[in-house]
C-alpha cells in the first residue's frame, strides 16, 4: 500500500470564486501590487505543479477572456457591442499579463462593467416605476446563449424592458397561486398583486446593483477573474480567497444548517435533496423539489433569492445553532407557503453510509447508501466512509443477505484514501487504481487477503457518479466482482487535486505580518483504471442502463472545454475474477425488463421536455406565459412521481441491525430516528432500486 498524500477526488467545477477580501488592501497602489501578488502566486504553482499545464498563450487567453466576460456579463445585456469591441485586444495580451503579473484585462473590464451597470439599474428602476402590459403578445429568450451583446442603448434598454417584464410576471404568477385564488389566473390582471410583484423585484435587483460597483464588487470580480483565469487550464483547478472552508466542509460534513441541498435552474433554487437527519426533514416542513422563493435576512424581511449568488444563499440558510430561519417555500403549481426550521449542528451523522435489507420472494438483499468518500471529520481514521461501509457490512452479514446494492448515485467523490480501503470490503488483495503524477505511476491495491463479502454485488450509478466513485465502480467492473447498473455513463472526471494555501510568511522580528493571497485546489494526478483505460471525459459505462441519464442540466466532464484529455497506459495483465453466474443472461432478463417498463422511458420523455421547455423563447402575454409555466412545472412533477414505484408494488424494506440489539433494553439506534424512517420510505418506491433487486435475485439464482 502507497503512503497516501490529501488527495481528493471531487467533482464540483465552478465559475465562481470564493471570496474573502479581508486580506486586500484598500490604497490603490499597495492593491494593483497585491492582485499582481496573487496572480503570480497562483500561475507559479499551476506551471510548477500541476499534472498537465496549458500553455499559457494567445489561444489560451482567448479562452480566458470569453469566460470572463460570460461571469461578469451572463446574459449579455449589461455590457454593449462597442465595449466589447473594445475589449477585443486584450484578447491576445491576456497571456502575457499573466506572465508578468499584470491586470490590463481586468481593470479595462471592471471599469466599463461598472460605468454600465449604473447605467443598467436606472432602466431597470426606471421600467419597474409603472405597470407592465400582459395582454401584449410578445417574447425573450431564455437561454443566455441565444443573447448577443446590444449594439445601441435603445436596445439594451427594451431588452431589460422585456427581462424585468419576465421575472415581474413569474412573480406575479406565484404571488396569484399563494393567494389560493387561480380561477383568474391567466385571463385577468390583478393591479393589486402585480405592484407587489413589481417592488419585489424592484427590491431584488437595487440589491444586487449595490452590490455590483465599489470596492468590494472590484475584490469580488477579481477573484472570479483568477477563479475563470485557473479554470481554463482544467475545470477543477480552482482558486479561493482566504478563510473559505467549504471543501473541508464538504469532506468532513460538519457545518451548522437545517440539511438541505440546493439546485439551481437558470437563476432560481430549489431543494434538490433533504439530507437524513436534517431538521428540515426532522420538521416535515420543507419538501424536495420546492422552489425557495425567499429567505428572511437578519432584519427580517423576507428576501429574494433569485439571482442571488451560490454562497449567499447559503450564508442566509445557515447560522447559529438554535436560531431559525424563515423560507417562502413553493411546489411547482401550488401555493407557496412560509416555513421556519430551526438551526442545528450538522455534523452529518445520518448524511454517511447507511444500509437497509430488502425483502423479496423470501431472499434477503443488503442495499448500502453511500453519499460520498468522506473522512474522518476529527482525523481519527474511525468514523470514515469505510469504517461506516464495514459497520453497515457486519450487519449484512449477520442478515446472512443474498446480495448487496451499493448505491454510489449523485456521489461526486472524494479522499482517494477511503476509496482504496473500500476495496477491502469486496475485493481480496487486488489493484483498485493506479495514480500518475508528472514524474511517476503508482499502483493503489486493497490489502485485504480475504474480502468481507464474496456475494453477488452491484453497483448504481449515475451521471453525478464522479472520481472517486467512478474509482470504485471501475475496479468492481474491471476485476469482474460485479456488475454495474445505472446511466449510460458516469460523470467522466479521472483527475485528483490537492489543496494549498498561497501566500508569504512574515518577518516576527521586523514585524512584518503574514500576508494570505487565498488557496487553490489543483489537478496533481490523473487515475487510470486497473486495465489501463480512463474514466476522464469517458466514465463508466454500465451494463445495465436503464436510462440515458437522471437530471435534465447538462451534467459530467464532457461539457467543459478545458477538460483534460482522454489517454491509456500499458499496465500489466490483471487477474479477472469469475462470475458465479452468467452475465449475459442476467444482463439480457434486465435489458427486456427495463424495455418492457415503461415507467423509465416517461421519465426520460419529461426529462427530454423539461430541456426542451429550457430552450424555448418565454411568452410575455399572461395566459401564454400561464401555460407554458404550468407545462414545464408538470413535467418536473411528472419525473419526480415517475420514479416512484405504485403503491402495491413497492418494496418491503427493514432497517438493517445487528443481531444483538435489542431495543428493549438498548438506547434508541439511529436506525429509529425519523430520518432513518425517511430513508427507508425512498427506498421502498425507488423504481430503480427494484430493477436492481431484480439483477440481484437474477444473479443469486444462477450462482454456483
Amino acid at each position: 500500500m502507497k503512503r497516501y498524500k490529501w488527495l481528493f477526488l471531487l467533482a464540483c467545477a465552478s465559475s465562481v470564486g470564493t471570496v474573502a477580501n479581508a486580506q486586500a488592501p484598500t490604497d490603490p497602489v499597495a492593491l494593483k501590487a497585491f492582485r499582481s501578488d496573487v496572480i503570480n502566486a497562483v500561475f507559479s504553482k499551476v506551471k510548477k505543479k500541476h499534472f498537465q499545464p496549458r500553455a499559457i498563450d494567445d489561444v489560451y487567453a482567448t479562452a480566458v477572456w470569453k469566460h470572463y466576460l460570460q461571469t461578469i456579463d451572463p446574459y449579455s445585456s449589461i455590457l454593449l457591442q462597442q465595449d466589447i469591441d473594445q475589449l477585443a485586444k486584450y484578447k491576445t495580451t491576456i497571456d502575457d499579463e499573466i506572465n508578468t503579473g499584470r491586470t490590463d484585462f481586468f481593470d479595462a473590464a471592471f471599469a466599463l462593467l461598472e460605468q454600465r451597470v449604473k447605467e443598467t439599474e436606472a432602466l431597470c428602476m426606471q421600467h419597474l416605476a409603472k405597470p407592465f402590459d400582459f395582454k401584449q403578445k410578445e417574447s425573450i429568450a431564455n437561454n443566455a446563449d441565444a443573447f448577443h451583446y446590444p449594439t445601441t442603448l435603445a436596445e439594451r434598454s427594451e431588452r431589460w424592458r422585456k427581462l424585468m417584464k419576465s421575472y415581474v410576471l413569474r412573480n406575479y404568477i406565484e404571488m396569484k397561486m399563494s393567494s389560493g385564488d387561480t380561477t383568474t389566473l391567466a385571463s385577468e390582471v390583478d393591479p393589486k398583486i402585480e405592484a407587489k410583484a413589481r417592488e419585489k423585484v424592484r427590491k431584488w435587483y437595487a440589491e444586487y446593483f449595490k452590490k455590483s460597483y465599489g470596492k468590494e464588487a472590484a475584490n469580488e470580480k477579481f477573484t472570479a477573474y483568477i477563479n475563470d483565469a485557473v479554470i481554463e487550464i482544467d475545470p477543477h483547478t480552482m482558486y479561493s480567497g482566504p478563510k473559505d472552508n467549504s471543501f473541508a466542509d464538504m469532506l468532513a460534513k460538519r457545518y451548522y444548517g437545517i440539511g438541505m441541498e440546493l439546485g439551481i435552474n437558470a437563476d432560481d433554487y430549489f431543494i434538490k435533496r433533504l439530507l437524513p437527519g436534517g431538521t428540515a426533514m426532522q420538521s416535515g416542513l420543507a419538501k424536495e423539489n420546492d422552489n425557495i422563493i425567499a429567505i428572511a435576512t437578519k432584519d427580517g424581511e423576507m428576501k429574494p433569492v433569485s439571482g442571488m449568488a451560490n454562497n449567499d444563499v447559503v450564508a442566509m440558510i445557515r447560522g447559529e445553532k438554535g436560531t431559525t430561519v424563515k423560507m417562502e417555500l413553493q411546489q411547482p403549481g401550488e401555493k407557496s407557503r412560509i416555513v421556519e426550521i430551526k438551526r442545528d449542528e450538522m455534523v452529518d451523522t445520518e448524511n454517511k453510509a447507511k444500509g437497509a435489507v430488502i425483502e423479496k420472494n423470501g431472499k434477503r438483499y443488503g442495499y448500502i447508501y453511500l453519499p460520498g468518500f468522506y473522512i474522518d471529520p476529527k482525523g481519527e481514521n474511525l468514523n470514515g466512509s469505510y469504517n461506516d461501509v464495514v459497520k453497515e457490512m457486519n450487519k449484512m452479514r449477520e442478515q446472512q443477505v443474498d446480495g448487496i446494492i451499493m448505491d454510489l448515485r449523485g456521489n461526486g467523490g472524494g479522499s482517494l484514501e477511503e476509496v482504496v480501503k473500500m476495496g477491502n470490503c469486496f475485493m481480496p488483495s487486488s489493484p483498485i487504481s493506479w495514480l500518475r503524477s508528472k514524474e511517476v505511476v503508482n499502483n493503489y491495491s486493497s490489502s485485504a487477503k480475504e474480502a468481507m463479502y464474496n456475494g453477488p454485488l452491484t453497483v448504481m450509478v449515475d451521471e453525478a457518479s464522479a472520481s472517486a466513485s467512478e474509482i470504485f465502480a471501475a475496479a468492481i467492473q474491471d476485476l469482474g466482482r460485479g456488475l454495474i447498473v445505472g446511466t449510460s455513463s458516469s460523470y467522466g472526471k479521472g483527475t485528483a487535486q490537492m489543496n494549498m494555501n498561497l501566500g508569504k510568511l512574515g518577518d516576527t522580528n521586523g514585524n512584518t505580518a503574514d500576508v494570505s493571497y487565498g488557496s487553490m485546489r489543483l489537478t496533481m494526478e490523473k487515475f487510470y483504471r486497473v486495465n489501463g483505460t480512463t474514466t476522464q471525459m469517458i466514465g463508466v459505462k454500465p451494463e445495465i442502463v436503464f436510462q440515458d441519464r437522471m437530471y435534465w442540466q447538462p451534467i459530467g466532464e464532457k461539457i467543459f472545454s478545458s477538460a483534460l484529455n482522454v489517454d491509456t497506459l500499458r499496465f500489466p495483465p490483471i487477474n479477472r475474477l469469475k462470475f458465479s453466474f452468467d452475465s449475459a443472461s442476467v444482463v439480457n432478463r434486465a435489458k427486456e425488463r427495463i424495455a418492457n417498463n415503461p415507467a423509465y422511458k416517461n421519465v426520460s420523455a419529461n426529462i427530454q421536455a423539461v430541456l426542451d421547455y429550457s430552450k424555448e423563447p418565454v411568452n410575455l402575454e399572461l395566459a401564454s406565459f400561464v401555460r407554458q409555466y404550468k407545462q414545464a412545472n408538470a413535467a418536473q412533477k411528472a419525473i419526480q412521481t415517475g420514479k416512484e414505484l405504485p403503491a402495491n408494488a413497492q418494496l418491503s424494506v427493514k432497517a438493517a441491525t445487528l443481531n444483538s440489539y435489542n431495543p428493549a433494553i438498548h438506547k434508541a439506534e439511529e436506525t429509529e430516528t425519523p430520518g432513518y424512517k425517511a430513508f427507508l420510505d425512498r427506498i421502498r418506491k425507488d423504481i430503480y432500486i427494484a430493477e436492481t433487486v431484480s439483477v440481484l435475485e437474477d444473479m443469486a439464482k444462477g450462482s454456483k
